[in-house]
């Protein structure tokens, strides 16, 4: 048998369907994003590739000294 504890746990996480469903649409929604910025990039020519990179580290480097 189950105790209260647990049973009121249960039913806590039987209940969190629409919950989880919408974390996960997020995850799906975020992965989309990723692949569509990955096949933009792809299609950047060599210059701008790297242009657009050094100013991603000059960023990252100037957000690490603050």
């Amino acid at each position: 048998m189950t105790d209260e504890t647990e049973l009121n746990r249960l039913m806590d996480v039987a209940g969190s369907e629409g919950e989880a469903l919408a974390a996960l649409a997020g995850c799906v929604d975020r992965l989309h994003q990723v692949h569509a910025a990955r096949a933009a990039l792809a299609r950047l020519d060599a210059r701008s590739l790297r242009a657009a990179l050094e100013a991603r580290r000059t960023a990252l480097e100037q957000e690490g000294t603050r």
